[in-house]
Parts: C-alpha cells; sequence; structure tokens
C-alpha cells in the first residue's frame, strides 16, 4: 500500500479514535456502572477491536508488511532463532537477550508480523500491570485504562512501528511491585538488572535519579553487581568488545528533540555523536538532581513521576530521540499525570496523540530533512514539519512542568 495511503488510513482511524474518546469522556459517569460491572465483557472487546481486528485486517488480509524497526527486528530475530551469537554473527543494539526473545514467535510462524504480535502482547501486559497497580491507589484507574485503550497513537506505534519501548515501563513497574510485595531493594535490583539484560542500556538511565530514594542502597548495588559482573564476563569471553555495538546507535539525528528544533540556529558544523554525549551530559545530572532533591519523598509516589521525567528529558535533550519514545511513557502520563475530569489535560492527551501520528510521517514523507539553516525551511513541506516539531517540543515541556510539580507537591517523609 502506497504511504501517503498508510497514513490517510491513519487520519481516519485517528479521527474516528477521538470521536470516541470524547464520547467516554463526557458520558462515562452516565454509563460507569454498567462498564463497571461488564469490565471483562468492554475491556475484552477494546482489546479485541483496537488490536486484534486491526492486526488481522493489516496482516493477513491486506498482507501488508510491518514497517518501523520490525524488518530489523527480523533480521536479528532470525539468526538468534538459530541460536546464532548475538553483536559476534549479527548486528543488534537492543540488550543481548533480546533478540532471543522477540525469536520466539518465529518459532510458532516464521514472518515479521509475528513480531509485531508479540509487542502486542507486550503492550497489553504492560498496560494490564499498569491498571492493577493503579486501581489499588486511585478510584479512576479503569475510566483511564479504557481510555488508554481506545488512544490511537499506542495502536498505531506499536502496530506499524512494532516499537518496543513500553517494555521498560513494564520491567520497572514489575521492579516497583516486587518491592511493594517483599519490601526488598535486592529483589528490586535483581529485576532491574534482568532488564539490563533483555532490553536496552537506556535502562541505566532511571538508575540514577532513582538511586536517592533506594533506603538500603548497598543491597541494590549488590545485587545489580551479582548479575552484571557475571554477565559482562561471559559478554567478553563470548564477543570480546563488540557488545558495546548496544552503545553506538548514535550517528543519525531524528526529531523532534531540542536539538532538531534548535538546529537551524546552530548551523550544519555540529558533530551528531558530539551532541549525544552532549545531551548525555545535560539529562543525566538534571534527572540525578532532581532525584536527589525529592529523596524524602514517598518512593511509591515518586517513582513514576521520576520515570516520566528521566524518559521525558531524554527524548528532549537526545539529538537521536525521536516522538516514538514517548511510547515508553505515555501509559504513565494517562494513568499518573491525567485526571479524569480535568479537560485541558483531556486536550493535551489528544494534542500528543495528533503529533505522534502525524509528526514522525511528515518527518519521513520529506526523507528526513536536517533543518540546519533557515533558508533550508523554505522548501516545500518543511515549514510544515519544523511547526509540527516545535509544537510537539513545547506540548512536552508542558508535560514535563506538570509532573515536576506534581512530584514536588508530594509530602515529605517524617522518616526516611
Amino acid at each position: 500500500m502506497p504511504i501517503i495511503d498508510v497514513f490517510i488510513a491513519k487520519l481516519i482511524a485517528m479521527g474516528l479514535a477521538f470521536v470516541a474518546q470524547y464520547i467516554l469522556w463526557k458520558k462515562y459517569s452516565s454509563y460507569q456502572t454498567w462498564l463497571t460491572q461488564n469490565q471483562t465483557g468492554v475491556v475484552s472487546a477494546l482489546v479485541i477491536f483496537t488490536r486484534i481486528i486491526p492486526f488481522i485486517l493489516v496482516f493477513v488480509i491486506l498482507k501488508e508488511e510491518p514497517r518501523g524497526d520490525v524488518p530489523f527486528f527480523y533480521y536479528k530475530a532470525s539468526h538468534a532463532v538459530h541460536l546464532d551469537l548475538v553483536y559476534r554473527d549479527f548486528w543488534s543494539f537492543h540488550a543481548p537477550i533480546f533478540s532471543y526473545i522477540i525469536a520466539l514467535p518465529l518459532l510458532i510462524v516464521d514472518h515479521a508480523s509475528s513480531i509485531v504480535a508479540l509487542m502486542m502482547v507486550g503492550e497489553l501486559g504492560c498496560v494490564w500491570l499498569t491498571y492493577k497497580h493503579y486501581k489499588t491507589v486511585s478510584s479512576e484507574a479503569y475510566a483511564k485504562l479504557l481510555h488508554y485503550l481506545m488512544l490511537p497513537a499506542p495502536i498505531i506505534i506499536c502496530l506499524l512501528g512494532g516499537q518496543e519501548d513500553i517494555w521498560l515501563w513494564g520491567f520497572a513497574l514489575g521492579a516497583l511491585m516486587i518491592w511493594k510485595k517483599s519490601n526488598s531493594d535486592f529483589r528490586m535490583g535483581l529485576m532491574f538488572a534482568l532488564s539490563l539484560l533483555c532490553l536496552k542500556v537506556t535502562v541505566a538511565f532511571f538508575l540514577f535519579p532513582l538511586f536517592f530514594l533506594i533506603k538500603d542502597k548497598f543491597k541494590f548495588i549488590l545485587s545489580m553487581a551479582v548479575v552484571g559482573i557475571p554477565s559482562l564476563a561471559l559478554l567478553y569471553y563470548l564477543v570480546g568488545w563488540d557488545f558495546l555495538m548496544l552503545i553506538k546507535h548514535t550517528e543519525d539525528p531524528y526529531s523532534p528533540n531540542l536539538f532538531s528544533v534548535l538546529r537551524p540556529f546552530i548551523g550544519a558544523s555540529v558533530n551528531i555523536t558530539k551532541m549525544n554525549w552532549l545531551g548525555l551530559g545535560l539529562f543525566l545530572p538534571l534527572t540525578t538532581w532532581i532525584g536527589f532533591s525529592v529523596r524524602n519523598k514517598s518512593f511509591e509516589q515518586a517513582f513514576p513521576l521520576l520515570f516520566i521525567l528521566t524518559y521525558g528529558l531524554m527524548q528532549l535533550f537526545l539529538p537521536s530521540a525521536m516522538a516514538y519514545y514517548m511510547f515508553i511513557y505515555l501509559v504513565i502520563i494517562v494513568f499518573e499525570l491525567w485526571q479524569h475530569k480535568d479537560g485541558s489535560f483531556f486536550f493535551v492527551l489528544l494534542l500528543l496523540n495528533f503529533l505522534l501520528i502525524v509528526e514522525p510521517f511528515v518527518y519521513v514523507y520529506y526523507k528526513n530533512p536536517v533543518f540546519d539553516s533557515f533558508e533550508v525551511l523554505s522548501k516545500s513541506g518543511y515549514g510544515l514539519e519544523y511547526l509540527l516539531q516545535w509544537a510537539f517540543v513545547v506540548t512536552l515541556i508542558y508535560v514535563l512542568r506538570v509532573c515536576y510539580l506534581r512530584l514536588k507537591a508530594l509530602p515529605e517523609l517524617a522518616h526516611k
């Protein structure tokens, strides 16, 4: 299917989803009793209509090939399913176990769409864990679950982009739930260590601000070392220094981020890799300082807010960050930052979804433009893309401000 037809289909789906979102938001109180009494049926129906039927339509009936990162995922999984060695026998910018996880569905159906199905199952698992966590602390959790399932951006990001980024939150939430159940910083650390082996090195970013809220820091570090040191030793034994491949994916500029919107002011003579290191050097100390400044807040309450701030600031400061990175924490924005009756923030959610769908298409349609001067913006379509980037960056800054103010407003604990 031509890319412009895919985009038109996305716009139609987004329009229908926005209408459904508004109706649900406006009429929820009127139908709350029925929706709650039929929770299993309602949630199952939403999953069928927003995930399963679109998957069957796109990949079974229309026989479309997966897009986004999925072809590269399929390349890795095709090697991993034959037990080839990651980093030595095939390229990967993910943690060592990731390629073998996404190879599992190929044992059932050897097609790239099988990986998309796995991503959808993973997303739904993360969303369900999020709902289970929040229903114990918020009476609005069920309404927010329904709204999230109907948001168009997660559906498109997962279905057509095959993104696994929400898994970072799934593992982090799993660690929090282990901590809540056992009150063990050691066991929580084991979960984070496992996520570092299964996902991306970006998991480590969250540990910098979180470290200051952890009570028994020694046990937490010990648990990371118990898993990390033998794993690194084994990787070095098997592939030498090739495992450093997972931190080398910083050579291409993407959008939208502060760098992409400020580049016309900076000019063309900028090394993207150096700018990524500069962005890292700015946002990591900033998130670490935020973690230190709220070290006396409730661990459970501060945890999701710090998660949003960490990956939101990462997305803002890194020149290699793209719009779809918001998939890491979009579900928490819905559950944590939005009060269901807040119409203003409801509009922000819909605006974010609009930008998450439209900006990446325009960016790719115009062949990933780099705005290294203001003269470039006069080219047809480039001005629109630049405005979309600014709209996304400004909206993201607004969300991060709301998150930071919520974090600072949490009450101080009498004893840490």
